[in-house]
């Protein structure tokens, strides 16, 4: 877990350095949905917590929101680096 962090960090910092700012969104948006997805977070809105059928929804929503958001930045990546940007 630790040389994942530090990957992340690495690479993040990287993109910073560099002026990639399209990477650097990516990486978090897809942290961001990696949070998002976590077990625990998908369980408490599941109902086990006491939430409700909203709260579901709305937590769906947020996730393809940042999917969406993050494929966006990917595609940007892509056509940054294919010379369309």
């Amino acid at each position: 877990m630790l040389g994942l962090v530090i990957g992340w960090a690495i690479l993040a910092g990287a993109a910073v350095v560099t002026g990639r700012f399209a990477t650097l969104a990516f990486l978090i948006l897809t942290l961001t949905a990696l949070y998002l997805y976590v077990p625990w977070v998908r369980l408490r809105a599941s109902g086990l917590d006491g939430s409700s059928r909203p709260v579901r929804f709305w937590t769906n929503v947020a996730m393809l929101a940042v999917s969406l958001a993050a494929c966006l930045a990917f595609g940007m990546m892509l056509a940054r680096r294919t010379g369309y940007l």
